[in-house]
This record gives C-alpha cells, structure tokens and sequence, in this order.
C-alpha cells in the first residue's frame, strides 16, 4: 500500500464554488487513495497573556503572539489557492490597500481580511521545511477585467500570486489558456479539469417551476454576470456592446420562459428586465444542485463578454447545465476558450454575435427533439468524463509528485 500523503489546504471556505470544485469535492475518494485532505478555515494564535484585548497586528508587532504550527506541522504537502485577501479593504467605496500610509488617510474605515498569510508565507516560500507547495488556480488573475468586483482586491494581491506560482513545487490549473498563462512561471504545471457530483443533482419539489407549456432557459451568475448576459457600455465608444444572448432571448421571449438563478438584494432592478422567473442566490454548491435541476431547464446558456480572463474560465456552466437536463448555448471565442471541449450541434452549442446566438437558442426552442438529444448527448459525456470519481486519479497523483519532490523549486527560483 502507498504511503499516505496529507494535504494542507491552506485557508479555504467550505462552500465557496472553488474551493468545492477544486477541493472538497475529492475529500472521501482521495482517502480512499491514501491522501488526507485537511482544508484550514481559521488560523490559530497563541497570544501573551495581558495582549489579549490587543489589536492582533500590533500584538504580532511586538512579538506577543505565536502561530498554532501543528497542522502545519501535520502536513507533507501544502496547497495554496488563487489569492488571499493580504490587503485592507473599504467596505463603503470598494478600493484595497496595501500600502499603510494609503490606508491611514483613506476616508472611510479599512479593514483587514486577512492578516495572516502574507506574514507567514516567507516561512514557506524560503524555508527549509520539506513540504510539497502546491499552487492552484482556475481564474487568470493576471488579465481581471476593471469591471470585475474583484479587480481591487486582486491587482494588490499580484505580487503574492505570483510569488506563489514560482515558488510552487507544482503548479495545477483547470484549463490549458490557464496553463499558458502561468507556464513562464513554473516548468511544473499540470491541467487539471473540474468535476462534478451527479449525485448532487436530483430533484427538490419545493424548488421546482411550474410547466407553462413552454421551454425553459436558464442562466446563472450574480449580479456582475448580466454583464456577460445584457451587455456592456464602452467607456472608449460609448456604445452598448455585447448581450447578444440577451437580444434573442427577447426576441423569442414569448416563445419561451426565461429564468435566472443568483439574484443578490438591491440587484432585482436590473435583472428582472431580461427573466421572467428570478431566483436568489444560493451559495451552498449542492443545494445550488438541486434549484437548477429542479427548475427543469430546457436550454441553458452560457454567454461571456470576451477578453483573456474569460477566455481562461473553464467549461463549468456547460457540465451544471448538462446534468440539470439542459441542452445549452455556449460563448465562442475566436482563439481558445472555456467551451473548445463541446462538439459543436452534438452535445451542445457554440455561439458568436447576434446572428449566431439567435439561430442557434430559436433552433432549440422550435425543435424538442434537438433539445432532447443534445441534452442527452452532454449529460452521457459528462458522467463519462467529468464525473468526480473520474478526475479524482489526477488529484492525488499531484498530490503524491508533489510530497516526492517536495523543495524541487528552490533549484528554479526567480527572485
């Protein structure tokens, strides 16, 4: 038997949509295998007695406080995911700082999410702890849209991102535009795709929408994804790009009802334009499950604005929608994209501009019988390719070439 490997995975949300779909979905497969998974939500202080009603950054300032190191103690490999929020963050205007003299004449309180990671990581990232560093991504973060909630947040964490990819023993990605954009960084990269649980999709009688004799299309996201759905105005041209999706779906709207899932409060005014049915946001991933199949979608769409951090997201709507039942529409990019993987007609289909996107979704709202068979056609390649039980080898193959070559980056390490 194979010796066994335990894995750190260091700070992680349990239902968050990453950290599921590249972590705790492979929890009882991969021990199964010989390899423990132990994902950190909360790091562990020792504090000096006196300092305890202290700030936690001037406590660590003056060395009053040490680091519970016994699961780091307790791990042969661990894995580092995407970013960590280093920075302090306003939660009134949205900007993030690194910079301590920015934070302390920014106008509204700044807070800071976590205080931790970038004070250890140089433990990591020089010390001669014979510990496999893994570092993992299914986000080019390098690329992120200004519009993206998330782009303040990320341009201060790029020197640690990057930090982390060189040092990595390992790198893992979920798809190859992900790999060719971190390959300059570590000659150790793997693809790795996501999976799914089909388990996970059943029906919820409480949840479902009621047939009006009419198909159903589904879209999924948040508020910042009409974005992908409506469209966009150009700052450069001031003109309405994009929401070729949304322009056939009104155009064949009475032909059919139109559904979102994702919906946050305050966000109803621009989302209830464009649906007929809107559902809340549901952040447990499987109980997300069950509202898209038990809204029995007909079509599912997947439409994206364009540029390098769409072009590297991964097929993950086409697998959901796949195994919710739905035959589904896809963004087409001139160059390599997230949905290169569907055989274009057969198990679902690529669109690009207005044209094509209405053809394609009036296609499958006057024909059951396409519906049907490409709904069927994608739901049986997913089981067969994207079934978690499946992908689960490649994990902890990582996972055991990383604990053998544990330190194999110091040799390559780029200042």
């Amino acid at each position: 038997m194979s010796k066994e490997v335990k894995v750190l995975i260091w700070g992680t949300a349990a239902q968050g949509p990453c950290a599921y779909y590249r972590g705790h979905l492979f929890d009882e497969e991969l021990k199964k295998r010989g390899i423990i998974l132990k994902h950190i939500d909360k790091i562990q202080f020792n504090v000096q007695s006196g300092w305890e009603d202290k700030p936690m950054d001037e406590a660590m300032a003056a060395g009053k406080v040490t680091l519970d190191s016994s699961d780091i103690d307790w791990a042969d490999v661990i894995m580092f995911r995407r970013y960590y929020n280093t920075a302090f963050k306003c939660m009134v205007c949205g900007e993030a700082h690194k910079d301590i003299k920015r934070v302390e004449s920014h106008p509204h309180p700044m807070t800071r999410r976590d205080g931790v990671t970038s004070l250890v990581w140089p433990a990591f990232e020089f010390g001669n702890h014979n510990k496999g560093i893994i570092y993992d991504t299914d986000d080019n973060h390098f690329s992120m849209e200004r519009w993206n909630g998330y782009y303040a947040d990320v341009q201060e964490e790029i020197p640690m991102i990057t930090a982390m990819a060189k040092r990595a023993d390992l790198v893992t990605v979920s798809t190859p535009v992900l790999a060719s954009q971190y390959g300059h960084l570590n000659d150790n990269l793997r693809v790795i795709r996501n999976a799914i649980d089909p388990d996970t999709y059943v029906i919820d009688p409480t949840k479902e929408v009621p047939d009006l004799g009419k198909p159903k299309l589904l879209y999924y996201g948040s508020g910042a994804r009409m974005r992908d759905y409506a469209g966009w105005r150009n700052p450069n041209t001031q003109k309405w790009d994009g929401g070729h999706c949304s322009k056939a779906a009104e155009d064949l709207k009475e032909k059919m009802v139109r559904v979102f899932v994702g919906v946050n409060p305050g966000e109803e005014p621009y989302v209830a334009p464009h649906f007929d049915v809107m559902h809340p946001y549901v952040e447990n991933i499987e109980e997300f499950n069950k509202v898209i199949t038990s809204i029995h979608p007909d079509i599912g769409v997947s439409p994206l604005v364009g540029g390098p951090f769409d072009q590297a997201k991964s097929e993950l709507h086409w697998l959901e929608y796949s195994m919710a039942g739905a035959a589904s529409i896809n963004q087409k990019f001139y160059n390599d994209g997230p949905y290169d993987v569907i055989k274009d007609g057969v198990d679902g289909f690529l669109a690009k501009g207005r044209a094509d996107w209405y053809t394609k979704m009036h296609r499958l709202v006057a024909e059951p019988n396409l519906r049907k068979d490409m709904a069927a056609a994608a739901k049986e390649r997913v089981l067969k390719e994207y079934d978690y039980r499946v992908r689960v080898d490649e994990w902890a193959d990582a996972f055991r070439w990383a604990a053998e070559n544990a330190g194999i980056s110091k040799s390559r390490r780029v200042a």
